[in-house]
């Protein structure tokens, strides 16, 4: 073969691969365009409907967030907190801010997962009957510590709870349940 041929063929190979390669290229970028976050489902209503601002005692970095979801719990009756859905671009990407009505305490914690520390001698394992009747996803986990940290069960302002209460008929195989807490150095002056 001459080399003006191997030049040739070299060429026409390139061309082929740079093709197929943008071809997976803008078949992946396609793929990841039509799948939607469900956080922000509703973000746009959020917004049209007025979410109320955030308390006047927030921490100042909280307020660098967007708010995603706002309401009152209970819903039905007396409403007991007011919740507020955030969206960070870094840390925590989903922030869940609770206001006690009665004290005006304020409570921070991820809105998208809740953190289960597993009983003696029960291994991640045995959740996973756990997992799957109630489709939650095990994000990490850490068996030295028996540390679990699991997704929630939906988007809306009640699903650290409503995950919490939902996980309770196998409340043997834990210690302990709860919300995933957010907290805040104190700043040296």
């Amino acid at each position: 073969m001459k080399n003006s041929e191997r030049v040739s063929v070299y060429f026409v190979g390139f061309i082929i691969g740079m093709v197929i390669v943008s071809m997976l290229l803008a078949r992946r970028a396609r793929k990841s365009e039509h799948v939607a976050d469900p956080w922000y489902a509703h973000h746009e209503q959020v917004e049209a409907a007025g979410a109320e601002p955030l308390p006047t005692g927030v921490e100042p970095s909280i307020l660098a967030g967007d708010v995603l979801r706002f309401g009152y719990l209970p819903s039905a009756g007396e409403p007991k907190e007011r919740v507020w859905l955030l969206n960070f671009r870094k840390s925590y990407p989903y922030v869940r801010v609770v206001e006690d009505l009665e004290t005006g305490e304020l409570r921070y914690m991820a809105a998208d997962q809740i953190r289960v520390r597993l009983a003696e001698g029960v291994d991640v394992t045995a959740l996973k009957p756990m997992l799957d009747q109630l489709q939650l996803r095990l994000r990490m986990f850490n068996r030295k510590e028996g540390l679990v940290v699991l997704g929630v069960l939906n988007t809306q302002i009640d699903a650290v709870p409503a995950t919490l209460v939902a996980i309770e008929p196998w409340q043997d195989q834990f210690v302990s349940a709860g919300p995933d807490w957010i907290e805040f150095k104190e700043e040296s002056k």
